[in-house]
């Protein structure tokens, strides 16, 4: 994680997680609970407590994270207590616990303590940090003007092993940078490689805010993709719930969703000649080559391969033009967060029901 993103996620952390008093707000209502968990105990609704504890979750928001800092929140053992995805964690709770308060009093001390620890070592990082060290931006890998940092994450099954996985690799990114690149009259040079990472093999780009744009736009669609595909199998569960004798919706809805991920690479394949307005008739060649970007690009994630972008800071001194692209790739961005979130929830819901 750069020192950039270093500070980012402790301001993040601070507005998030500090000054909306997470810990105190899990703390009463963990409260509540272990007061009922009592025996000869009046009960004592926990709603109110819960409600105020859900609205604070529901209102953090991940969508200016990126990936290293997600990653970083993994580490702290909080990144499912946040969120909708901590309001669920909270619900099976007290599902699974149904009349056994003690226990569901007990998994939620858990949430709380974890809470604190993360509390804890974020603050004293911070203080360490803040304290001994100064550091300058500038000192940082030089990212040219109008252009943001771009990370590739060789993994799974596009990690890098050997020089043949290199070769095959480089030029499927060759490939994919490109075609994007050649749609906006640009070339797969202006993919500044600045840096890489052990670990997963990690590229560090810079690349031209126009070019990330259209690489996150690409990542938008393929999610968007999913995410209705998810949605389908959802309802094919809740179908399959209810036992009906006609099993025709059944079958109509998982033809659906095949037809939908199917149909993927020609819906996004659209929307990017819409959004760089192409012209079939006279650039054909760009089509052709921006089609085949998506669909390695496509492969590449699907294989478990990620792409994250290092947003800009909101100071940074941008012409109308790229100051337009910056807001469209935040914005992009900030789909991209709200549809994986989404989808890591739809995934539960069906991995639930089919258990």
């Amino acid at each position: 994680m750069q020192v950039t993103e270093l500070n980012q996620f402790f301001e993040w952390f601070n507005e998030n997680i500090n000054d909306k008093n997470l810990s105190a707000e899990y703390l009463a209502f963990y409260n509540k609970l272990a007061t009922n968990s009592r025996q000869n105990q009046t009960f004592q609704s926990f709603q109110e407590e819960k409600e105020q504890l859900f609205k604070t979750l529901k209102s953090i928001n991940f969508q200016k994270l990126t990936l290293e800092q997600i990653k970083f929140l993994q580490k702290l053992r909080i990144d499912d207590l946040l969120g909708d995805i901590g309001v669920q964690q909270i619900n099976n709770v007290l599902f699974e616990s149904n009349i056994d308060i003690a226990n569901a009093s007990e998994r939620i001390r858990e949430f709380t303590e974890r809470i604190n620890n993360a509390i804890t070592k974020v603050g004293n990082l911070e203080n360490a940090i803040t304290e001994n060290f100064e550091f300058d931006e500038k000192d940082e890998d030089e990212i040219p003007d109008n252009s943001v940092l771009m990370r590739v994450y060789f993994q799974n099954e596009v990690s890098i092993s050997n020089l043949t996985d290199f070769k095959k690799l480089s030029s499927m990114w060759y490939d994919i940078g490109r075609g994007i690149a050649m749609a906006q009259n640009m070339s797969p040079e202006d993919f500044h490689i600045i840096g890489a990472k052990k670990g997963s093999i990690i590229i560090e780009m810079a690349v031209a805010v126009a070019l990330a744009t259209t690489v996150s736009k690409i990542l938008l669609e393929a999610l968007k993709v999913a995410d209705r595909y998810l949605d389908i199998l959802k309802k094919v569960q809740e179908v399959k719930g209810l036992k009906l004798a006609n099993k025709q919706i059944e079958t109509d809805l998982k033809k659906e969703a095949l037809l939908e991920k199917e149909n993927g690479i020609k819906s996004i394949l659209e929307v990017a000649v819409k959004d760089l307005k192409l012209d079939a008739n006279q650039q054909g060649d760009k089509i052709n080559a921006i089609e085949k970007s998506i669909i390695k690009l496509i492969d590449f994630t699907k294989n478990g391969g990620e792409v994250d972008f290092v947003q800009p800071n909101e100071d940074e001194e941008y012409d109308n033009a790229v100051r337009k692209e910056v807001k469209k790739l935040k914005e992009n961005i900030s789909e991209i967060r709200l549809l994986e979130n989404r989808i890591k929830l739809l995934e539960i819901k069906i991995n639930g029901e089919k258990n």
